[in-house]
């Protein structure tokens, strides 16, 4: 059985404190992290990365709005290990929820090639009870699509895989919802998939691996502003190394100072009572 040395990836502009907890826990491997990048960038840094340290033999998604375990980890590398010797080259993955108003899951068995994938509904993902309730089988079981959720892809796939978008947001909502002009890629997980079916390689989820994925709003991806770092936390003693430092995307815009007149009369009617008309 071949020896595994896996690189754990994290893209962040959140900032999900049940993750960071999961995240300096999982401390047997090396850990990147891809700091106010949008997904576009970040994937592509990713990629380079891995593809430049020849002593990682495969990379892991360990997405920030997740909540992930050395047992899960654990688990994923030793289901790898096992599917290499039948398979070759494989794609093992864990799944999760969707969000908290639905019951599906992240995984789905509908061969999507040659659909145009716009929406949710499109999927058809399975319910979270047939899941447990092992309708589907149980624990490995092949699917078409997996949402990245701590998805491991050996150094030969990743080699062949585009880490491109499946498509993007539009300009006016990459400003609106991230903060900067521009157009912002999306739906990485089903390019991905998409290109493996191409490639002929089989995707497998462990349905053992179950995480708890975090509601996304849209809110929080407002990361335009932000410093871009790329650091890399060690095995162990999650020693930090800084790989690299970029600046923000866009300049964040200064107020004009209130004139002041309007903040003493803000004053005067917040703690003297007195209101002019």
């Amino acid at each position: 059985m071949a020896h595994i040395e896996p690189l754990l990836v994290t893209m962040t502009v959140r900032n999900y404190l049940p993750f960071w907890w999961c995240f300096k826990r999982v401390n047997l491997w090396d850990r990147l992290v891809i700091r106010n990048y949008n997904h576009e960038d970040a994937h592509q840094i990713a990629k380079e990365f891995f593809l430049e340290h020849g002593n990682y033999t495969h990379f892991i998604f360990m997405t920030e709005d997740t909540t992930p375990t050395i047992t899960h980890v654990s688990q994923i590398i030793d289901d790898v290990a096992k599917l290499e010797e039948e398979y070759g080259e494989v794609v093992v993955a864990g799944y999760s929820n969707i969000d908290f108003a639905h019951d599906d899951v992240n995984i789905s068995f509908r061969n999507m090639a040659n659909l145009v994938v716009s929406g949710r509904e499109v999927y058809k993902h399975p319910k979270i009870d047939d899941i447990i309730a092992g309708k589907h089988g149980w624990p490995l079981v092949r699917v078409w699509f997996q949402g990245n959720t701590l998805a491991c892809y050996p150094r030969s796939v990743v080699e062949k895989l585009s880490f491109k978008p499946y498509r993007r947001h539009r300009e006016t909502d990459t400003e609106r919802y991230f903060g900067y002009k521009g157009r912002h890629g999306m739906m990485f997980d089903f390019q991905m998939c998409k290109e493996l079916y191409q490639l002929g390689i089989p995707i497998f989820v462990d349905l053992r691996v179950v995480l708890m994925h975090f509601k996304t709003r849209l809110g929080t991806f407002k990361f335009a502003t932000r410093p871009r770092f790329v650091k890399l936390v060690r095995a162990f003693d999650n020693k930090v190394v800084t790989i690299r430092e970029d600046p923000p995307y866009a300049e964040e815009e200064k107020k004009a100072p209130e004139p002041i007149e309007d903040r003493r009369r803000w004053f005067e009617e917040k703690f003297l009572g007195i209101k002019r008309r």
